[in-house]
């Protein structure tokens, strides 16, 4: 699946936004001619994500909604939102094709007249779609972080699934494993309440290598709920997927992700979504996904059959 970013504005600053520079830039919103030129150059794949900055900021956003849910083409649209202004969608827009990735930040983060907004619109939105299409993000991004607020929400919504990150940092000088060594703790404390209230995870990206963890560790996580069997082997870093998702911007220029913005091409170069995938696959990840994370990687069997990519291309 790629994305198109409708828009560069967010309503919120988030401190760990591994897209704040993006953000941060002068103001652009997608124009309804290149995001129909966008959608062009994607829709092969049958699937699309709207992200941002926050789509929802776009004024137009539910004319390109209609557009997709009645797009024959397209299977499945994932609308990634920060879910304070979930309220803009017209429900006949909330179609069984789209699925929503409500980013959940906490009330101290954002307040509590935002905090309530988002609470009250998934509370609205799962009214109207079933809990399938419907899921909550997290992003573990300090040490000793509270998740009080996302737990709640799950359990108030008798949510299953919740979609987590353990977000990119800005600084990556201190090595992907040095990093993952600071932060698992968290996630660990996370996963045991995750476990208590009987909810599945799944990983973002940037998923933590087996190696990171200890027996006990392990033994914590692997003793979770999944919803198969991928979601599983991902979760416990048995297994690594990291392929170009492709994020194309207001003015269709694309990067492969986030992580890697810093090398942009403009789609009108490439015949197609699929050109363009395998052009990112070979002038980037084939560069460095043999770049070991630490010493102990080159002899690693995992490594060597791509089993494990060590966290996030991007710390290479």
């Amino acid at each position: 699946m790629a994305n198109i970013a409708l828009t560069n504005r967010c309503n919120l600053a988030c401190e760990y936004c591994f897209a704040h520079k993006y953000t941060t830039s002068s103001a652009c919103d997608i124009t309804m001619d290149s995001f129909l030129k966008a959608l062009d150059f994607v829709k092969g794949e049958g699937e699309v994500g709207l992200i941002g900055g926050e789509p929802l900021l776009h004024k137009n956003i539910n004319d390109i909604l209609h557009l997709l849910v009645f797009d024959p083409q397209i299977r499945r649209v994932t609308l990634f939102t920060n879910g304070i202004y979930l309220n803009k969608v017209k429900k006949e827009n909330i179609h069984p094709k789209i699925q929503f990735l409500v980013n959940v930040n906490s009330r101290e983060q954002i307040g509590d007249g935002q905090f309530d907004s988002m609470k009250n619109n998934i509370k609205d939105l799962l009214y109207y779609a079933d809990e399938e299409r419907v899921t909550l993000g997290f992003n573990i991004y300090k040490q000793n972080q509270d998740f009080s607020d996302i737990l709640s929400l799950l359990k108030e919504n008798n949510l299953k699934r919740v979609r987590v990150s353990v977000v990119i940092p800005w600084d990556k000088s201190e090595g992907a494993f040095a990093y993952f060594n600071k932060m698992k703790g968290t996630l660990l404390a996370f996963c045991k309440e995750l476990k208590e209230i009987d909810v599945s995870p799944c990983y973002d990206c940037n998923a933590i290598p087996e190696c990171a963890y200890t027996s006990e560790e392990k033994e914590l996580l692997s003793s979770l709920k999944y919803l198969n069997e991928h979601e599983r082997r991902i979760f416990t870093g048995q297994a690594s997927v990291c392929a170009p998702i492709v994020d194309i911007y207001p003015d269709l220029t694309a990067t492969r992700c986030f992580g890697m913005s810093d090398y942009k091409v403009k789609i009108e170069d490439f015949k197609n979504i699929s050109d363009l995938k395998n052009h990112f696959f070979y002038e980037i990840d084939t560069k460095l996904v043999h770049r070991c994370s630490k010493a102990e990687c080159e002899n690693c069997y995992k490594q060597s059959v791509f089993g494990c990519f060590g966290g996030c291309l991007c710390y290479k």
